[in-house]
């Protein structure tokens, strides 16, 4: 049986070529999310398109944890909410991130108390251990094959130490609440990445973890203004780089090294940052020419409102429309049929209660 991880406890330090290193990577990390802020500033989507991106991100942290759910599926839910475990989880991952993200934005640390809140949405009626959400884990757990220990790729510290390690998370995050402290000279990029890292390691509730890691990543970049709205998420490349992902989060754990190995894990955090800035620039241009492709292309008001209203349900019906717009149901339905004869809108098959697909709106959030 492997012993629990002596975790060390924050601060880390890093050589100056470290961080000179670090810095160069940092600056155009920054360089691109001020780029995607000042796009979506004067988008004429941009509402419509955060609230896409965040159900986004919601899937794509619950598939990190083994879900099959697609955005599609989501989109779909949204008009009968299923009882399925995974797109339960999905939906409480989006709640957290909603709730999470408007206790910062009205001015609230990212506490010990606020992580326990949304770990215990997270843990809604879902699978894994419902019975202890919203608080630490009082037995030991392991990250490995299920049920079998010995075989465990990591075991995180011991229960009894979850509260000395979350103290000191929180201290790392917010700084000593009575006492003026100097600065520690890490950019907030930088001190995300090692947050992340920390939280993941520490492992401090049963189930849940790597979803609420994630959470924390959008969370500590609105706390320290490095975002003002939450336009920006890492899930995707995350997803897609599992299997590295993973491995470097074992790095900074010291496994299959001598000492923790922050620096290649931090420069990876930095390059996923670079990577989905782009992304999601790239996403919302082609979104900003899609609206004004489409009003361009429609003769009546009343067809471009329901047009724009496609921008926040691109799964949807009449009744769902209606509701969104305050059109009547008639006047939605004959929107939807000059948008089909356009090419721009693809109804199913059935003669009454007809979903709606605006397939080239949904391809561009998956691309």
């Amino acid at each position: 049986m492997k012993t629990p991880y002596s975790l060390p406890l924050l601060p880390i330090s890093f050589s100056p070529e470290t961080e000179l290193r670090l810095y160069k990577k940092v600056v155009d990390a920054h360089s691109k999310l001020e780029r995607l802020k000042e796009k979506l500033s004067y988008s004429m989507v941009n509402k419509s398109f955060l609230e896409l991106l965040t159900l986004f991100e919601s899937v794509e942290s619950t598939r990190i944890e083994g879900t099959q759910v697609t955005f599609s599926d989501m989109l779909e839910d949204k008009l009968l909410e299923s009882e399925d475990w995974q797109k339960v989880e999905v939906r409480n991952y989006q709640e957290a991130l909603h709730v999470g993200i408007e206790e910062i934005q009205n001015g609230y640390p990212l506490s010990e108390r606020l992580i326990r809140r949304l770990h215990g949405i997270l843990m809604k009626d879902a699978r894994g251990s419902v019975s202890a959400a919203g608080h630490y884990r009082r037995d030991q757990n392991f990250i490995g094959p299920p049920n079998n220990p010995k075989e465990a790729s990591y075991i995180p510290p011991e229960p009894q130490l979850m509260d000395e390690y979350m103290k000191n998370l929180e201290l790392f995050m917010n700084g000593h609440p009575y006492k003026d402290q100097k600065d520690d000279g890490l950019h907030p990029l930088i001190k995300c990445a090692i947050i992340h890292g920390q939280f993941e390691s520490i492992h401090p509730f049963l189930d849940g973890n790597g979803r609420l890691g994630r959470i924390l990543i959008v969370l500590y970049l609105l706390q320290t203004k490095l975002i003002e709205s939450p336009y920006f998420f890492l899930s995707e490349e995350l997803e897609k780089e599992k299997f590295r992902y993973y491995a470097l989060l074992n790095g900074i754990r010291g496994i299959g090294k001598k000492n923790p190995d922050w620096d290649n894990w931090i420069v990876f955090f930095l390059d996923a940052t670079i990577k989905m800035a782009d992304h999601q620039y790239e996403k919302l241009d082609q979104a900003e020419q899609l609206f004004k492709a489409g009003i361009q292309n429609i003769s009546r008001n009343s067809t471009k409102t329901v047009w724009a209203a496609l921008f926040h349900s691109p799964i949807t019906n009449a009744s769902q429309i209606a509701d969104f717009t305050n059109l009547s149901p008639q006047t939605v339905r004959s929107g939807f049929r000059e948008l089909e004869q356009l090419g721009m809108l693809f109804g199913d098959d059935r003669k009454r209660n007809r979903k709606y697909y605006f397939y080239d709106l949904i391809q561009i959030i998956q691309s």
